[in-house]
């Protein structure tokens, strides 16, 4: 597949979606381009903007913001997944006052689909969430 080809089908994986450079690279690797091609496609898409991890990461917190559902640890580690650099993941994660999202994340939990569940139960789960669980439980 020469880089025009490649460069097309790339802009088409984009068009659905925001994308991390690593899953583009995944997507053209998968379609069997050369790795040579694969790195010029990578970078002229980074030159026109097209692929920014910063701003998959910015966008991806706005969606966490808005629909609380992850642990900070959690959130974290999916995007180390999407082939995020652990320095911008930390950089970006600093400016997200997890704390904050996470005890009303814990509260959803605690009032609805923990609500039934034991005390020492309730902490194994939010534990095992990857949430900080001693500065939010009194006992």
């Amino acid at each position: 597949m020469e880089f025009e080809e490649a460069k097309e089908k790339a802009v088409r994986y984009l068009v659905l979606a925001l994308r991390t450079q690593k899953e583009v690279e995944n997507k053209l690797k998968k379609l069997k381009v050369n790795d040579d091609i694969i790195f010029e496609v990578i970078e002229y898409l980074k030159n026109i903007g097209y692929i920014d991890d910063s701003k998959y990461v910015d966008a991806y917190l706005r969606q966490c913001l808005s629909i609380p559902k992850y642990s900070a640890y959690e959130i974290r580690m999916k995007l180390i997944q999407k082939g995020i650099d652990k320095e911008l993941i930390a950089k970006k994660l600093k400016s997200f006052d997890s704390n904050v999202y996470e005890k009303q994340l814990v509260e959803k939990l605690l009032n609805g689909k923990l609500k039934n569940m034991e005390p020492l139960k309730q902490k194994a789960y939010l534990y095992r969430r990857g949430f900080k669980i001693n500065d939010m439980f009194d006992n």
